[in-house]
């Protein structure tokens, strides 16, 4: 019986444990692959830099990429897109897309292993302005975060997967270019509170058109 109660203690705290939001770092490697690379690497630059850090804390995300960032309330269900270089920022409700916005998943068997994660491969096709934009995103459910990080996901562009999204490539549409980001190191340790508050001395500029799933297009 007492084997029995230890057991089940067990069992519980590991479940306990698999269920907690992930909080800490994951930085991405950007990289550019197709005959277009050389010459639109240079035009997105800014969008696209050498790295990305995604941060988790709570209900509570950030992206930096590039010249901008973008922050996550999920409490408040808001957005708030910084840019540092004129001190101002955008923000945003996060809404859920309409049915036929949303975009086609196809989970894969496909598995690999990831900075020691299993990552499963899903099979994304998302309708664009430019066009129908193919993704493959490997995620690992093993690293979790609130669904409204998930939808907010700049990278997943909102796409329903089970985990953190360790790998992504994306086929721009109407063009041979592939952009592929990587997870090339994750930390646990606790983000600073104030990544995730809007910096002293930021004025609000509205936003043009908000996109309905949270992220850009």
């Amino acid at each position: 019986m007492t084997l029995r109660i230890v057991l089940l203690g067990l069992v519980s705290s590991l479940a306990l444990r698999a269920q907690k939001s992930f909080e800490g770092a994951i930085t991405y490697t950007t990289k550019i692959e197709g005959a277009m690379a050389e010459q639109m690497k240079e035009m997105l630059q800014d969008q696209l830099p050498d790295k990305m850090v995604a941060y988790y804390r709570g209900n509570r995300g950030r992206s930096d990429f590039g010249s901008v960032a973008l922050i996550t309330d999920g409490e408040a269900g808001l957005l708030y897109l910084l840019n540092p270089a004129l001190q101002t920022y955008q923000k945003t409700p996060i809404t859920e897309p309409k049915e036929t916005e949303k975009p086609k998943v196809t989970k894969t068997k496909d598995k690999t292993k990831i900075l020691g994660y299993s990552a499963t491969k899903y099979l994304i096709e998302l309708q664009t302005e430019q066009g129908l934009m193919k993704m493959e995103v490997w995620a690992t459910p093993e690293l979790r975060v609130p669904d409204v990080l998930k939808r907010s996901n700049p990278l997943a562009r909102g796409a329903e997967v089970e985990g953190i999204p360790l790998r992504i490539s994306m086929d721009v549409p109407g063009v041979d270019l592939r952009i592929t980001f990587l997870a090339t190191q994750i930390s646990k340790n606790l983000p600073d509170e104030s990544l995730f508050r809007i910096p002293e001395g930021y004025v609000e500029e509205k936003a043009e058109s908000p996109s309905p799933s949270g992220g850009e297009d």
